[in-house]
């Protein structure tokens, strides 16, 4: 995970996996740089959200290697203690690597493990292949052309920021960052000459924004998600208006305030005034209107939805037009370009789409042994509903 994977091979078998947890119903983004303070630290190759009840979430990070000599034990502690400090629920290794010791290592330690026997049958499965989708690299270089064209690197540096906030500041903090590129994309889309490179490129962007700060909405539900309707509420509009720090906001106004009382001329008015400005402009985002639709919107799953939807029309061959899109996820679109002051009208002429199509194809029954329960079962005639299936053999699960 950690160094990007070799060759064509490794990214193939990253798509494949990748493919592999999308149709189970999670919502997967791939190649994810951890940065601290600016300076780019690692690579995640896979990022992947379950929400699986109310209450629960979880986040866990993939390594991915097909290499002849893998590494596996190394990748497997790697991973662990990436996992351990970018805080997330689980770990897992995709690896060439079939000996039998490593699977009982990682099963001791709590690691995911997906060994060369498993990503064979993934690579043999018909219900894999043939997805209507772009691929990281395909998706990548068509921004990188955009940017290329302008001589530039806008699109790419804001898409690397907001996807690495997902790895290390998920949920409202991410969500502001998801915010700030949804409205820097969307802009560019209603301005670029309609049916363009770039707007269909800024265009691609903006629905990927969207569906970050989508799941990142969902995950910070989660803490409110007991509470009475209108401290919900407040608690989402204070996370959009201030980040995942509220408090830690406020207390660097006061520190600044007293910093200002004591150090400058009339210094008593003049931090009156800085109080004043700083919360006009923050009252002035239109926060609680998009704070109510999602909280109504993730009392359900239609949150986690709409974000699997958002990801799936960034990534579609066919770039799915905004009039188009399906009822609730064109509603939460909606709500966020309303957000952003950006028209609806103008965004939806930007380029001209077909509806999404299901593009998942029924193929044989794949099997990933493990004792993690993030692996999930779709249960009968496709329902979300996830189980675990009768093990076949020591640590195995089923996804039908």
């Amino acid at each position: 995970m950690m160094a990007k994977a070799s060759g064509a091979k490794g990214l193939k078998t990253e798509e494949l996996v990748r493919a592999y947890f999308l149709r189970a119903g999670f919502f997967v983004m791939r190649g994810i740089k951890l940065r601290h303070d600016g300076v780019e630290l690692t690579d995640i190759d896979m990022w992947v959200y379950e929400r699986s009840a109310t209450l629960a979430r979880r986040r866990t990070i993939i390594d991915i290697k097909d290499k002849r000599t893998p590494q596996a034990a190394e990748r497997l502690f790697f991973v662990r203690g990436v996992a351990s400090v970018v805080s997330v629920e689980g770990a897992g290794v995709a690896t060439t690597d079939n000996r039998p010791m490593l699977r009982e290592l990682a099963r001791k330690h709590g690691v995911l493990w997906i060994d060369g026997a498993d990503l064979q049958r993934l690579k043999d499965s018909d219900a894999l292949s043939g997805l209507n989708r772009l691929t990281e690299e395909e998706f990548n270089g068509e921004i990188a052309g955009i940017d290329n064209a302008r001589n530039g690197r806008v699109f790419r540096d804001k898409i690397d920021e907001i996807k690495s906030a997902v790895a290390d500041r998920f949920g409202p903090s991410c969500a502001n960052t998801a915010l700030d590129g949804f409205q820097l994309f969307a802009r560019e889309a209603v301005n670029a000459h309609p049916a363009s490179a770039a707007a269909r490129g800024a265009g691609r962007l903006t629905y990927l924004a969207a569906a970050i700060a989508a799941a990142a909405f969902d995950f910070s539900s989660a803490d409110t998600a007991l509470r009475p309707s209108a401290e919900r509420v407040r608690h989402m509009t204070d996370a959009i208006r201030f980040g995942a720090n509220t408090e830690g906001a406020l207390s660097n106004l006061r520190w600044t305030e007293a910093a200002i009382r004591e150090y400058l001329p009339n210094g008593a008015g003049l931090a009156q005034v800085v109080r004043e400005k700083f919360m006009k402009e923050l009252n002035a985002v239109p926060a609680e209107g998009l704070a109510e639709i999602v909280i109504r919107l993730s009392n359900t799953e239609k949150l986690f939805s709409i974000a699997k939807s958002l990801e799936k029309a960034a990534y579609a061959f066919h770039l799915v037009s905004f009039d188009h899109l399906d009822a609730d996820t064109k509603g939460f679109l909606g709500a966020l370009l309303d957000f952003a002051d950006i028209s609806r009208s103008k965004f939806a002429e930007g380029w001209t789409g077909r509806p999404q199509a299901d593009t998942g194809v029924s193929g044989r029954s794949l099997e990933v042994r493990n004792d993690d329960p993030m692996v999930p079962d779709k249960g009968e005639e496709g329902s979300d509903k996830r189980k675990v299936a009768p093990a076949q053999g020591k640590n195995q699960r089923r996804l039908l």
